[in-house]
């Protein structure tokens, strides 16, 4: 095969830009060890694509199939690397079994022509599909993942390059089908006329890797935000956090005349469980509470550990008869449940007290009312509910 010579610059340079990004991402997996095996999943998809065009670069008049099969396989599964690694990136569902499936489908049909020019047309009609489909459901996985922890605004610029070599990969499929004498500006890489497509590949082979970059940051900055809101042992909502909450719902109190009302929750006999079983069941005791509590509560309830063995659940939208109801149900989804702690039955228990804003009242001093309230309850034998005054 005879390349122009800017085309053979252009393949060199996306080669370069592959074999980089996949060094950067194996040294961010190690010895970095930043979202480590999505970061391997990026550095290993680099390598297959590099691996893939230098294949592709090979080809010749002369069937063969390590550089007509092989090298699109090996492009193909690095784009399925590219889903693999955003998967593990944002703890979504695997497509491992669909994802191979499909490549499955398109090996079939590239195999079932001869592998040389004479069937460019077929062949990349068929990488094309399938390259088209692999990067329409890794857009719609980065769009889910980075809308759920950004927002859409950010979401949509994100997966604008995804988007962008969806579109170049379904132009491909109807130019190869409908515009034959158009083929080699999208379906060659060694001629003139793929001079703009190959600029088009440099700049979405380094735009795509940024993409990849940003969503590892924005993944990484989302887990500290949570770790910086969310108690480490139960996963609820921490003080900090809860105090967030607090202050947007007295703002719409205020605002709105919304009412909204607090539980503080203290588990009875709390130091007895570690005394007696140690800390490890306490933990669990912990675990169970909190597992049960956030069993009876809306989704728009905010539960938070508050600290020891306390608990508050701030309730928006909730007036005192209502709050009376959820405490009730609190109270009662403890009674009902146990938990076993080397063999052993271990039932909890709760002091519960609940207060509702009113007019001149500050969440501060709300909190101290149901604290107080709270407090009332455990003198009075426990294991019961008050109300603040």
């Amino acid at each position: 095969m005879i390349f122009d010579p800017q085309a053979l610059l252009l393949i060199k340079f996306i080669c370069l830009l592959a074999s980089t990004a996949a060094v950067a991402w194996g040294l961010i997996a190690k010895p970095l060890a930043i979202a480590t095996q999505a970061s391997m999943r990026f550095s290993l998809a680099n390598l297959f694509v590099l691996l893939g065009i230098i294949l592709n670069s090979q080809r010749s008049e002369a069937s063969s199939y390590l550089f007509w099969f092989c090298s699109d396989m090996a492009i193909l599964f690095g784009f399925i690397l590219l889903r693999w690694g955003t998967k593990a990136l944002f703890r979504l569902s695997p497509s491992v079994k669909s994802d191979l499936i499909l490549l499955a489908i398109t090996a079939g049909v590239m195999l079932s022509v001869p592998p040389s020019f004479s069937s460019e047309r077929t062949l990349a009609v068929a990488f094309s599909v399938c390259a088209a489909l692999i990067f329409t459901m890794l857009t719609r996985d980065n769009y889910q993942a980075i809308k759920r922890d950004t927002g859409n605004r950010v979401a949509i610029a994100m997966v604008t390059p995804l988007v962008a070599m969806v579109g170049i990969f379904t132009i491909r499929i109807f130019i190869a089908l409908l515009s034959p004498e158009e083929s080699p500006i999208f379906i060659a890489m060694h001629t003139q006329e793929a001079i703009p497509v190959l600029w088009f590949y440099v700049f979405l082979t380094l735009l795509i890797n940024i993409v990849m970059i940003g969503n590892a940051m924005t993944r990484l900055v989302s887990k500290i935000r949570m770790l910086a809101e969310r108690d480490q042992l139960t996963g609820l909502w921490n003080r900090r956090a809860m105090h967030k909450f607090l202050n947007n719902i007295h703002q719409r109190w205020l605002r709105d005349n919304v009412p909204y009302s607090m539980i503080l929750l203290d588990l009875d006999h709390f130091k007895e469980i570690n005394d007696q079983y140690g800390h490890d069941a306490g933990d669990l005791a912990l675990l169970t509470a909190a597992r049960l509590f956030g069993s009876v509560l809306r989704e728009n309830d905010a539960l938070c550990r508050h600290g020891g063995e306390e608990f508050l659940v701030i309730l928006p939208a909730t007036d005192a008869p209502a709050a009376r109801a959820v405490a009730e149900k609190l109270h009662q989804v403890l009674k009902d449940n146990s938990f076993i702690w080397q063999g052993v039955t271990i039932k909890i228990h709760a002091s519960l007290g609940y207060a509702t804003i009113y007019q001149g009242c500050q969440p501060d001093k709300l909190l101290i009312q149901a604290d107080q309230a709270m407090y009332r309850a455990k003198s009075e034998g426990r294991d019961r509910i008050c109300q603040a005054c």
